[in-house]
């Protein structure tokens, strides 16, 4: 018997690990198309540390929809080849039970299950946090290194009603031009030799500090039209600042955001009766999604043996599709829920596991089915 656990956890347990990998390489390379290629169109002196810490957060992220839906596929791919090449019945005339073949398979499903629960309740809101902080954290940019956010020779339009053209040399920025906008006019330009750049965070309202030098400036009149009243002016330096306070507060957005914040301050604003309902309702529902996904391993362990075993029987690929369909079908009815988060007389809480009720209540008749036979 130790003989044949082994050999069926091997077979599911490798083929699970070659499915995990072939769908993290998938899920990261769509990942880094999208948002990497993005960022470095925007910001042209990213350097190879920030595509590497990108990658190995996505990994995680990505995780957790790999080992559910690698351990059906492994599942079904083994089982249904046990019943083509006839060892599956052979097993039966030895008179092992259902329960007993399956042992092997309920240990991964335990194993695995504890892995997406690490995942989903720990690691991905962590990684999430990390991850929109470095693709969208314009303040830890400025924090860091101001003249990190400006593009060499290129149009910077990240800042609110601002357009700086600049070349970056000896850390400073030459030929410097600056064009102020309201409401898309412009209300002031300043053309420099050069300008230095900091940062002042002390502040309460955190400035981002330009100290422009042999600048030329031009300040739209209050009642004309910018070409018609501005009155250029030189000037051998001009100090200019410009307010990030906006960014600050996007920075902190990032981490009250349901999905990125730890299980521990979850379960504090699930229990916050200060909240509004709809809040509430958002908390609860996260956490009820991040339990409800990590059980999937199980739900999926339960309907895929019945599956691969009676698909081949019948050599047919119809049950191979069907458990696609039911994979699929698992996760949009999560999103689906997850969508109605905001409701609170929806129950969105509870809904979350209605996709894990059916498919487990499914595995068990079908499993019972099978074992009768």
């Amino acid at each position: 018997m130790n003989l044949l656990d082994r050999y069926i956890a091997r077979q599911v347990l490798v083929s699970s690990l070659f499915a995990i990998a072939v769908i993290l390489i998938i899920l990261v390379l769509g990942n880094v198309f999208k948002e990497i290629l993005r960022e470095i169109a925007a910001r042209p002196d990213l350097d190879l540390i920030f595509f590497f810490q990108f990658v190995a957060l996505v990994v995680p992220i990505s995780l957790s929809l790999a080992i559910p839906f690698s351990f059906l596929t492994s599942i079904l791919l083994t089982f249904g080849r046990l019943s083509a090449d006839s060892e599956f019945v052979s097993m039966r005339m030895a008179g092992l039970s259902m329960s007993r073949i399956c042992l092997p398979v309920a240990v991964l499903a335990i194993f695995f299950t504890t892995i997406c629960a690490t995942v989903n309740l720990s690691v991905t809101p962590w990684a999430k946090t990390k991850m929109e902080g470095m693709k969208g954290s314009f303040f830890n940019m400025i924090s860091k290194d101001p003249m990190l956010i400006f593009s060499n020779q290129k149009v910077m339009t990240r800042i609110p009603d601002h357009l700086v053209y600049a070349k970056k040399e000896d850390g400073k920025l030459k030929n410097f031009h600056m064009v102020k906008m309201k409401d898309n006019v412009p209300e002031a330009i300043a053309i420099a030799r050069e300008a230095e750049v900091s940062v002042d965070l002390e502040g309460d309202n955190p400035e981002l500090l330009l100290e422009m030098f042999e600048v030329n400036l031009m300040l739209r009149g209050e009642e004309e039209g910018f070409m018609e009243s501005a009155q250029p002016v030189f000037m051998g330096a001009a100090p200019a600042g410009v307010s990030i306070e906006k960014f600050k507060e996007n920075v902190d957005g990032i981490h009250d955001q349901p999905e990125n914040i730890s299980l521990r301050r979850l379960f504090g604003k699930v229990s916050d009766e200060t909240l509004e309902p709809e809040d509430r309702a958002t908390y609860r529902t996260e956490l009820s999604m991040r339990m409800a996904f990590s059980v999937s391993c199980i739900t999926f362990a339960l309907i895929g043996v019945p599956l691969g075993i009676t698909a081949q029987r019948r050599e047919s690929t119809v049950g191979f599709v069907l458990s696609m369909v039911i994979a699929v079908t698992y996760y949009v009815m999560l999103t689906i829920a997850q969508m109605m988060r905001e409701n609170e007389d929806f129950y969105p809480h509870l809904l979350v596991w209605v996709p894990n009720i059916l498919f487990l209540t499914l595995g068990i008749v079908m499993f019972k089915r099978l074992s009768r036979k």
